[in-house]
């Protein structure tokens, strides 16, 4: 009787897990899609989207201990191309994967080091999709829901990404663009740096749960925007909680 209770708690507390990274995830995709829609606002159009979910999944006591945790991730993505680079002290694989249609690339990366006398454990899932397909984007979300779940054994921290281009002259130069595209989100600004072809804005809005804390405030908005010289593009990158990506 007591096994059958112990049982159906650990059960419970699996399926309640399951449930928060899935609601975590789907926020993730709300994000991207609320980022979109503020460079529908202004004229840009989009050209890569990226997420990139990262954490701990413990610790192993030795390179027997890394070697399992390595094979019980490749049995698990399924479809990935694998490579290892081992150090004395470091471990680490990257598996990548590219869509049928091309269009979108995932990156999975498990490292290893030493900490305590034991082997940590640390793991990185990245992926970055071409242009805007709604339908595409969508069903990579249940996707890449499910395999967080599967891959991430505990707690772990996304962030996404938009980039886009903008082709025209900008109306109100590029420190008011960033401004008005902070405003969209209903944020306040924390940083900023201005030069002279180039803007950055770290903002913090109360619409998304996640922040990261800086020296200065908490913050969870980064807006970037840099001209590309005379008569050429204007580039826009919007990230959460910061950008991951090059800008």
């Amino acid at each position: 009787m007591k096994k059958n209770i112990v049982l159906f708690f650990v059960i419970l507390f699996l399926f309640h897990s399951y449930q928060v990274i899935h609601a975590q995830e789907m926020k993730s995709f709300t994000k991207l899609s609320e980022m979109k829609h503020a460079m529908d606002q202004s004229n840009i159009d989009v050209k890569n989207w990226s997420l990139y979910t990262k954490g701990s999944i413990g610790f192993v006591n030795d390179v027997n201990g890394y070697r399992q945790k390595a094979a019980l991730l490749r049995n698990a993505a399924e479809g990935f191309k694998w490579s290892g680079l081992n150090t004395n002290e470091h471990f680490k694989i990257t598996g990548v994967r590219i869509s049928a249609s091309g269009h979108i690339k995932e990156r999975l990366t498990l490292v290893a080091y030493p900490q305590k006398g034991k082997l940590a454990t640390y793991l990185v899932y990245a992926a970055k999709g071409k242009g805007w397909n709604k339908v595409q984007v969508q069903q990579f979300a249940r996707m890449y829901q499910d395999r967080v779940a599967t891959y991430f054994e505990g707690k772990s921290s996304t962030f996404s990404c938009i980039s886009g281009i903008h082709n025209g002259t900008m109306d109100f130069g590029l420190y008011k663009q960033a401004l008005g595209l902070m405003t969209t989100f209903s944020a306040v600004p924390v940083e900023q740096l201005k030069e002279e072809t180039f803007v950055s804005i770290s903002a913090y809005t109360e619409h998304w749960d996640e922040k990261i804390n800086t020296a200065h405030k908490a913050m969870n908005l980064q807006i970037a925007i840099r001209n590309q010289g005379m008569g050429g593009q204007t580039a826009v990158t919007i990230g959460t909680p910061i950008i991951t990506s090059e800008y």
